[in-house]
């Protein structure tokens, strides 16, 4: 068998577990905080709970979905930064990056919220500046 057959590629799944063996499961705070990734999920986590009135308004089951939402998102600009480098990316796997994401936002109440505008009247109007008299 080849030298690099045994190697595990990064993006592989993880091996299931050896009979008889345990299972530890891994979560956010046993990441290096110090990864820029790490820093950018934490970061797109806070904004989230920001935009939903604070982490104390929501339950813990929104919390959760808000996590997974910016652990998607951090993934996406992660692929986007890669392709917009030259480097290249597996559309479908964006694809159902951009997909998850918005079905996760859409769970957590997030929406577009349009902004008032001006008429063109109005905006040109507010523009106009009329001269003082010389005298």
């Amino acid at each position: 068998m080849p030298p690099d057959a045994t190697e595990k590629n990064a993006g592989s799944a993880p091996e299931a577990p050896k009979s008889g063996a345990k299972v530890r499961l891994l979560s956010l705070d046993d990441v290096d905080g110090r990864t820029v990734a790490y820093r950018r999920c934490v970061d797109l986590i806070s904004h989230i709970e920001r935009d939903l009135g604070g982490v104390r308004q929501l339950s813990t089951a929104q919390q959760q979905l808000v996590r997974h939402a910016a652990l998607t998102a951090t993934m996406l600009e992660d692929l986007g930064s890669r392709w917009l480098a030259g480097q290249p990316i597996d559309p479908t796997t964006f694809s159902t990056l951009v997909n998850a994401a918005r079905r996760g936002f859409e769970a957590i109440g997030l929406k577009r919220i349009p902004r008032e505008i001006d008429t063109l009247s109005n905006y040109l109007a507010g523009k106009s500046v009329t001269p003082e008299p010389r005298s």
